[in-house]
């Protein structure tokens, strides 16, 4: 649950330092074969020394890779994705690969760490010691202000689905660890394994999710129309589909940042949709009747059962 307003303070609230020594210990206890923390490898190299580098160059020796000893070098790493394009979140799974810290002690590990995922460790180590504290949406939305403001607005399941389109695995390695609210669970199906060694737990909606949640309330306040064989849709989202189709038509789906949440083929848009078609029913036509136990409430067309 939320922290009560006298206890409210950083998320992770052991601090930094004893962080930092559980994680340098975490590494050291794996030995040579490191430790995967995200998409990141950090291993330690003896002499109380570190090193991190992407998991996929994992066999590549380091005259391959771009090499630096400075840890604010990490920064600049976590930029980009290696086809150039700016990375907004940093705990996305587009971490671009051929770069490798070395000679790292224990304090710049966790500075290089902070830098290329900034407050996993941190949160990392909270969630492990039970001592995470979660903000849940309904209070995060109760702050926003300007342009912002609308989002606490949104309704349930709206925030459920967006929760499903913007901070799933395909779009952040983190888990989310927020509810709507005390009583209200997201009800986020089963993700899985947590990417690599760490279950990196998220403790409050991000900025990008408040920024894409102004989006989705856009969206769900616009006017819809039944659509045969779908839940009803507003013009934008009709337009969606088309745009949809046009750009697989056309193979240029998928090369919108991900940032950019008014461009109908955003990945998080059509994430969200696909998350609203899913678990929303079309409204049955009168007389229509589905099949004997089916699950749908609208027949499939040319059902032999429909007479």
């Amino acid at each position: 649950m939320s922290d009560r307003p006298r206890e409210r303070g950083a998320h992770a609230p052991g601090g930094i330092a004893e962080a930092r020594a559980a994680l340098a210990a975490w590494v050291d206890d794996a030995g040579p074969a490191g430790r995967a923390f995200l998409q990141a490898l950090v291993r330690a190299t003896g002499g109380g020394r570190y090193e991190i580098r992407h998991r996929r160059d994992v066999g590549f020796p380091l005259d391959a890779l771009e090499v630096s000893r400075d840890p604010f070098a990490a920064r600049a790493i976590a930029q980009v994705t290696d086809d150039g394009e700016h990375r907004p979140l940093k705990s996305s799974p587009n971490l671009r690969a051929g770069w490798a810290l070395v000679e790292l002690d224990e304090s710049a590990l966790w500075t290089a760490l902070d830098y290329l995922y900034p407050a996993c460790a941190v949160h990392w180590h909270a969630g492990r010691t039970g001592t995470l504290r979660v903000t849940h949406w309904r209070e995060t939305a109760a702050r926003q202000t300007g342009m912002y403001g609308a989002v606490k607005l949104l309704e349930t399941e709206a925030v459920r689905n967006a929760v499903r389109a913007c901070c799933g695995d395909a779009v952040c390695l983190r888990r989310v660890a927020w509810e709507v609210d005390e009583a209200t669970p997201l009800e986020m199906a089963g993700e899985g394994p947590p990417h690599g060694d760490a279950r990196v737990p998220c403790p409050e909606a991000c900025s990008m999710f408040v920024s894409f949640a102004r989006q989705v309330l856009k969206v769900e306040r616009a006017p819809r129309r039944p659509v045969e064989g779908l839940v009803p849709m507003a013009a934008e989202e009709t337009n969606q589909l088309r745009a949809l189709v046009a750009a697989a038509a056309s193979g240029t789906l998928g090369r919108v940042r991900e940032g950019e949440f008014d461009d109908p083929l955003n990945p998080r848009r059509i994430r969200y949709l696909a998350a609203r078609v899913a678990a929303a029913e079309a409204p049955m036509d009168e007389g229509e009747l589905p099949c004997e136990g089916c699950p749908r409430r609208v027949p499939c067309a040319g059902c032999p059962m429909v007479t």
